[in-house]
């Protein structure tokens, strides 16, 4: 608006100011964080065929807590923080995908989220603006040898991960309160929010992992920021009171104890560390990532003695990583050791950000000169880290075994059904792991009642179709316009889970869609694929699917 209204001239939009340094670098780090994100996305889509968690126990057990929020479901008797889950419910919604879709997905978003905060981090606390950010981001989304991260449940939510998205902006906000221009009132109720919603998400993070960083930031923050700090130290009790009086009332009302909820939160089953794809053993990159902070802490006391800088931030996260660590070793009913290495999974990116800045800044005393041509710099950095992570970790990540593709064939069927029906037009017959998929979209029907008891009703309901008063007095014999029978082959993989019976099935199904159409029954082929077929009747034709119900 300022250029239009000085009346600059036609070519002046067409032109670039390259002695403009600050806004150079601001599209250069808008463009790194679209490409960090795009590359993070990318990494963790490839591992979906790694996948063990789609339809599996635990996978319908969070679909079903997912689509429950429908019903305004909160705190259930389990009593667990599934404020992860509601976000899911709520990414379902404004995106129109499916829960299943959205369940799905929400992994790779925390970890694109966690990619670009990391890079933030970097980026605001050290001298080092895009280098070591990137090298620290990239770390986290591309490399996956000396990552304590669980390769078959990559696409299984991880409430730490979700509550760490909220947390780390916090613990910068909280080491440089002026990167934050408001009040000391929105700085109270800004952190009061922040510390709630983690306390929803994960109590693990919100009880384990943030007070020690609270207590060392304090301790080394500069003095005009200590007012701040105590803002934020109270923030943090206010957020544990109204927490407190959440659960209790939820715990009151299911009748089970504040401290049993507590430890159940604390301690997670479902999390446990299995890392096969590590080249190195997991104790000894633990070891090397503390060294690195030693090492680390000379070189930064080094520039603050001689230099006079300030790497106060370092320093806290450097101290924060050591007791992270050091709690790894203590035997206690109250922490989770697999939940502590599940966040380290996401300090040591941060750790590796900071010594590469400590490096660059003491190889800038040597080639100040250079550092003009930081975007090649950066593209060659980024070009390098993405062609040596995929070349060097080939052969340990092929080692892995692909999971069973039958699930994600199962999951595919089901958005092309959600694409192409209306809802409780249709019927699905499939296995009754699934019916908590069929909740409020369609009606279900397992493959025991459609074997055995189907032909009957189908004889019954096109017996009485014309007679109205008929299926008023007995609805149990009406049928839905269309019936979606899902028929697994003997290509599928499936084994060891609900699905691995239903290819027995095979021949059945089959035989009772053929005596179907053999009545007159109108048969399609739904959906295709190598281990699964979807076959529709059409009871009703042109009434159940959204064209035909559109046009």
């Amino acid at each position: 608006m300022r250029n239009i209204e000085n009346k600059k001239s036609f070519w002046f939009w067409f032109s670039f100011e390259s002695s403009n340094k600050e806004r150079n670098n601001n599209t250069l780090i808008l463009i790194l964080t679209i490409l960090i994100g795009a590359v993070t996305f990318a990494s963790r889509y490839y591992f979906i065929i790694y996948d063990n968690y789609s339809l599996s126990d635990a996978w319908i057990y969070d679909l079903n807590k997912v689509i429950q929020f429908d019903n305004q479901y909160w705190f259930t008797y389990e009593l667990a923080t599934d404020a992860e889950l509601a976000f899911v419910n709520f990414y379902g919604k404004i995106t129109d995908v499916s829960p299943e879709i959205a369940l799905q997905v929400i992994s790779i978003l925390e970890s694109t989220l966690i990619a670009i905060i990391i890079f933030w981090i970097i980026n605001k606390l050290t001298p080092s603006k895009i280098l070591a950010p990137t090298i620290a981001s990239l770390f986290f989304a591309m490399v996956y040898v000396l990552t304590p991260l669980n390769i078959y449940f990559l696409l299984k939510g991880n409430p730490t991960f979700m509550a760490l998205t909220f947390a780390l902006p916090a613990f910068v906000f909280y080491l440089k309160p002026t990167l934050l221009k408001i009040s000391k009132v929105s700085f109270l109720v800004s952190f009061v929010l922040v510390f709630t919603t983690i306390g929803l998400i994960d109590l693990f993070t919100l009880l384990i992992l943030i007070p020690p960083f609270l207590i060392i930031g304090l301790i080394f923050t500069k003095r005009k920021y200590k007012i701040d700090n105590l803002i934020a130290f109270s923030s943090y009790f206010l957020a544990l009171l109204l927490l407190f009086a959440i659960y209790s009332f939820a715990c009151y009302f299911q009748r089970i104890g504040i401290i049993d909820y507590l430890q159940s939160n604390l301690l997670s089953v479902s999390s446990y560390t299995y890392v096969p794809q590590l080249i190195l053993p997991y104790k000894l990159i633990i070891f090397y990532a503390q060294l690195s902070t030693f090492i680390g802490l000379f070189f930064v006391l080094l520039l603050v003695i001689l230099r006079k800088e300030n790497w106060r931030s370092a320093i806290v996260f450097f101290i924060f990583f050591n007791f992270l660590i050091a709690l790894t070793y203590v035997k206690s009913e109250w922490i989770d050791i697999d939940m502590l290495h599940n966040s380290l999974s996401i300090f040591i990116p941060i750790v590796i950000g900071f010594n590469a800045a400590i490096v660059i800044r003491i190889l800038n005393f040597v080639f100040h000169r250079f550092k003009r041509f930081s975007p090649l710099t950066v593209s060659v950095l980024i070009t390098v880290i993405v062609y040596y992570s995929i070349h060097y970790q080939k052969k340990n990540i092929n080692l892995l075994t692909e999971s069973d593709q039958t699930p994600k064939e199962i999951l595919n069927a089901y958005d092309k059904i959600y694409q192409s029906f209306f809802h409780l037009k249709y019927s699905v017959v499939n296995d009754p792991a699934t019916e908590v998929i069929s909740a409020n979209k369609h009606f279900f029907i397992n493959y025991e009642f459609f074997i055995e008891d189907y032909l009957k009703r189908d004889a019954i309901y096109f017996k009485n179709i014309k007679d109205p008063k008929f299926l008023v007095k007995y609805p149990k014999y009406t049928l839905t316009k269309s019936v979606l029978v899902f028929v697994l082959n003997d290509k599928s993989k499936t084994e060891n889970n609900a699905f691995a019976a239903n290819k027995n099935l095979n021949s059945l199904l089959k035989k009772r869609l053929k005596e179907l159409k053999n009545r007159g029954r109108k048969i399609n082929l739904f959906y295709n694929s190598d281990v699964l077929k979807v076959y529709e009747i059409v009871n009703e034709p042109e009434e159940s699917k959204i064209s035909d119900l559109i046009f």
